[in-house]
């Protein structure tokens, strides 16, 4: 269940927050080496087109939902759905999915030189205050709440880094916006430095809670949480058996594939935030990262490979977001073996590493 709050409490709940965070992170004044190489190099729009821009949903404070896996997934290793818990999720995640879905697609259209896009960050920008005056995400959060915070944390904190910059945004949301997402992240590094002995603090989920504070770290120029999302991302190098796999991934049975798959996106997304700032993540532990970069494209043409390891058929739950990874990886490295890949799937785009990653990544022929 998602409660929201009156935005006057909500407020003073993230003023607060913003102002011990300002204390135990001096470091606001860092400034990360752009993170998305095209970003800047789209043509600006031929005219710039106004658009309309409704008010944002009410913001949403307290995140009390269910893990679709229902209360048996600690017995199956969280590899079958419950249909009931499942339901229960989809609909709890609505409202969020929908504010998120909408400032990705506005952000977008900055990123990719629409002649609304000028309008559009302005519009994306407004909604994310909503957001940040309301408190969202900084009320009472459940476990699987948690997750959910992570997760698009990396959404709120990527769609500001596309949209900071855009021309005549109002300087006072901006600020707003970025005390927000501070406050959303020192909230979720709280959450994944507690309980680890917890699988969800050692596997897939602490990746995207690293990626999600990295990220914001980027946003809010606060190097201390780019740098906690570095050193979570070299525990999760240091997981990478020799064969490629994670051991934690390789249990969840029939959808281990998926689930390497889904846990290479943000280490890919990290290792680039390395890279870009003189850190090379990918060579990190002999260049370890390649290990699982190369099962996943092997398990692309063949997924048994996966089956094989773990004595599961595996179910093919591939998509072009959770590939989305390969466009950076391209981008560095141009594998051939990820182009027919590409060739199928552009335009990318996940919400959790940058929307639209084809235009952020891939020269326009």
């Amino acid at each position: 269940m998602l409660r929201r709050l009156h935005p006057g409490l909500a407020l003073f709940a993230i003023f607060v927050t913003t102002c011990a965070a300002d204390t135990a992170h001096p470091e606001w004044n860092w400034r990360s080496e752009p993170l998305y190489p095209l970003l800047h190099k789209h043509p600006a729009p031929a005219r710039d087109r106004n658009v309309s821009c409704p008010e944002a949903p009410p913001a949403i404070q307290d995140i009390q939902t269910v893990s679709k896996y229902g209360e048996a997934r600690s017995t199956n290793n969280s590899s079958i759905v419950d249909e009931d818990a499942e339901r229960q999720y989809r609909e709890d995640m609505k409202p969020i999915e929908a504010f998120s879905n909408e400032i990705v697609k506005r952000a977008n259209h900055f990123v990719e030189g629409d002649e609304t896009g000028k309008a559009d960050a302005a519009c994306a920008l407004a909604w994310l205050d909503s957001w940040a005056r309301g408190g969202a995400f900084l009320g009472a959060v459940n476990r699987q709440g948690q997750s959910v915070r992570k997760w698009e944390l990396a959404t709120f904190a990527t769609t500001f880094i596309k949209i900071a910059n855009a021309p005549d945004l109002d300087p006072e949301q901006r600020e707003r916006v970025r005390d927000w997402i501070h406050a959303v992240a020192i909230e979720a590094q709280r959450d994944f430095s507690t309980g680890t002995e917890l699988r969800s603090r050692q596997n897939n989920h602490l990746y995207w809670a690293a990626w999600g504070v990295t990220a914001a770290g980027i946003a809010t120029g606060d190097r201390t949480l780019f740098d906690w999302g570095i050193d979570k991302y070299r525990f999760a190098i240091r997981e990478i058996q020799d064969d490629g796999t994670l051991k934690l991934e390789l249990d969840r049975r029939t959808r281990a594939a998926i689930y390497h798959m889904y846990a290479l996106q943000p280490l890919i997304m990290i290792a680039e935030a390395g890279e870009v700032n003189g850190i090379p993540l990918y060579a990190e532990d002999g260049g370890r990262l390649q290990k699982l970069i190369d099962l996943n494209i092997a398990a692309l043409d063949d997924i048994s490979v996966i089956g094989r390891l773990n004595g599961f058929d595996q179910e093919n739950l591939y998509t072009e977001s959770v590939l989305s990874w390969i466009e950076p990886y391209y981008a560095r490295f141009k594998d051939p073996r990820v182009e027919k890949w590409l060739d199928r799937y552009r335009p990318m785009s996940t919400r959790r590493t940058g929307g639209d990653m084809t235009a952020l990544y891939a020269p326009a022929p």
